[in-house]
């Protein structure tokens, strides 16, 4: 036992290390100081809290159904990796608004546009976050989803530097105060799963698209079917040719890893150590902020003041 846990943080610092290397420290720098247009609209969530969704959803807003691209974040850029992977953050895109994805949390995030904050349960950030690398940045069965959360993912706190991310905890209370402001939209990602239609409206109201077809194409072109026959679109496709041989991994790793899948749902493989850890670091990051004592009370608090 003792052996095989050696082994698997043997395996563990390899990925972080590897994962060092995600995004050069110049790249991320003119990332965070880019020139921002007021009407640029900044997806900002944790990883795997619907951002890839929430491409889709805008992009197919602006463009009326467009799915002319390899991979989504060729017409949505991955801010923090953009240079690394040729992208220029302050060239045109296919059309207005420009819409990046980021990672960053609230004080790294470029200042001056318009600000779509998604959040999700931390429990199924969680499981998704380690599904999605296991077989890109380790070989699956190498680490196992306790040993990686429990000291990886919520070791993560404040970040240190530009290089650095933010736990989603952190994250979350990072933007909740200014949530209310009008440049900002929050989004919870199971009102999302609940009633689509309503909240792709919100968003299409937020970034300025009132044209009921575009609104229609773009419900019908972000539904989990349509984006799972398309999964080869939704995959890092782009980041994963240009910077898995830099990170240490092989020019394939993780070519069969796709973000489309079934959200929520798995819980169960969360052990009772990791949730008491994951709530304990609720109560310590975000009770103070949101005012909550778990995720489920604050979206709760959440609906009822938006049903007034």
């Amino acid at each position: 036992m003792a052996d095989q846990l050696e082994k698997e943080r043997s395996a563990l610092a390899a990925m972080q290390e590897r994962s060092s290397r995600f995004a050069s420290s110049g790249g991320l720098e003119r990332a965070a100081n880019m020139k921002v247009e007021a009407s640029d609209v900044f997806i900002s969530t944790a990883a795997k809290a619907g951002t890839t969704w929430m491409q889709q959803i805008c992009h197919q807003l602006r463009t009326g159904g467009n799915m002319d691209f390899e991979e989504i974040c060729d017409v949505v850029p991955f801010l923090e990796s953009a240079e690394d992977t040729g992208i220029d953050v302050e060239g045109g895109q296919c059309c207005k608004p420009r819409i990046f994805k980021t990672h960053f949390w609230e004080p790294y995030t470029p200042k001056g546009g318009k600000y779509i904050v998604v959040v999700r349960h931390p429990y199924d950030v969680a499981v998704s976050f380690f599904k999605f690398l296991e077989g890109w940045y380790f070989q699956a069965g190498e680490i196992s989803i306790d040993v990686f959360l429990l000291d990886f993912w919520l070791k993560r706190g404040v970040p240190k530097d530009i290089s650095d991310n933010a736990s989603a905890l952190h994250h979350m209370a990072s933007w909740w105060p200014r949530h209310a402001e009008p440049n900002v939209l929050w989004l919870f990602y199971e009102d999302m799963k609940d009633d689509m239609e309503k909240e792709v409206r919100r968003v299409a109201d937020f970034i300025g698209v009132n044209d009921e077809q575009k609104i229609t194409q773009a419900l019908e072109m972000s539904t989990f079917d349509f984006m799972k026959a398309n999964k080869e679109r939704f995959g890092e496709g782009r980041f994963k040719r240009m910077r898995n041989v830099a990170m240490g991994l092989a020019a394939d790793a993780g070519a069969e890893n796709y973000k489309v899948r079934v959200g929520g749902g798995q819980k169960h493989l969360l052990s009772d150590a990791v949730k008491a850890a994951i709530d304990e670091k609720w109560r310590t990051v975000c009770q103070p902020v949101m005012g909550a004592t778990s995720y489920e009370e604050w979206r709760e608090a959440w609906k009822a003041k938006q049903a007034k």
